[in-house]
């Protein structure tokens, strides 16, 4: 853990800290999504998305419960996952749901 996430661990009010890692944009068909990556305290990654695809076929948007891995590159793995196991680019009906605790 830096020294900056133990220091904010120090204070008692602190319940959980985390350290941006990176953010990166990327286009699927015609929607911009944004992948974050954060380090938790423990050294593990977590993503999270913009926004979520709701397929016209799916009774809501895909969520998944995976979120992070031991790399960068699997908690941007899990992200690219949640994105694109229902999406098709031919569902005209389709949408994209904004994250709102992006």
């Amino acid at each position: 853990m830096s020294g900056i996430m133990e220091l904010l661990q120090s204070y008692e009010e602190v319940i959980d800290v985390y350290e941006f890692v990176g953010e990166w944009e990327v286009w699927i068909g015609y929607q911009k999504v944004r992948i974050k990556v954060l380090k938790d305290k423990n050294g593990g990654y977590v993503s999270s998305t913009s926004h979520y695809y709701h397929g016209s076929q799916q009774a809501g948007p895909y969520i998944s419960s995976i979120n992070g891995g031991k790399t960068v590159e699997a908690a941007v793995r899990e992200a690219m996952r949640q994105l694109l196991t229902f999406y098709r680019p031919d569902d005209e009906n389709a949408k994209w749901v904004v994250n709102d605790s992006y």
